[in-house]
């Protein structure tokens, strides 16, 4: 199901975004649950407009959150909820992060699935081409966590178009 509708910006993009959580002292942070260790930042991609970076995470059962401006001021967590509870990650693998500042969605691709609306109105959206899967500017997401993944954007003017949805 494809929803279109518009969220508020309710505060300035970040300067950063941290994962802080209980695996950052296992990613060579010097304790853990430091919204100010860099070496957990997320790297902003102007392409995509999303937050991400992947980290070998090693096995165990974790929790994080994300961080905003290397301080707890600002920070999201389980159902993009500031201030909210802790995400679970059960780990033993590479785990790609991602944080969108637009709906504040903190998620990883280990517990949720990284979908795509690839179509002919792409470069509307800001992409570099239409039909292009790995242009997180047509990111699903599901921040309640209901299963209902949703693409929200006001950046489309009227006409037609065709869309797939991509894994």
């Amino acid at each position: 199901l494809l929803a279109v509708s518009a969220v508020a910006q309710e505060t300035p993009p970040p300067a950063t975004v941290t994962i802080p959580g209980s695996l950052q002292s296992e990613l060579g942070c010097p304790g853990d649950w430091m919204p100010d260790c860099a070496i957990t930042h997320l790297s902003y991609d102007a392409a995509d407009d999303v937050w991400q970076q992947s980290f070998d995470v090693p096995a165990g059962a974790f929790e994080y959150k994300a961080a905003l401006n290397d301080s707890w001021d600002e920070n999201y967590g389980l159902g993009a909820v500031r201030n909210g509870p802790n995400i679970p990650l059960t780990g033993g693998r590479t785990v790609k992060f991602y944080y969108d500042h637009k709906s504040h969605w903190v998620t990883d691709n280990a517990r949720s699935i990284i979908a795509t609306v690839p179509g002919s109105f792409q470069s509307e959206l800001g992409c570099p081409g239409d039909w292009m899967p790995d242009c997180l500017r047509s990111w699903l997401q599901d921040p309640d966590g209901d299963g209902l993944y949703t693409f929200t954007t006001t950046a489309i003017p009227a006409g037609s178009y065709e869309a797939k949805v991509a894994i």
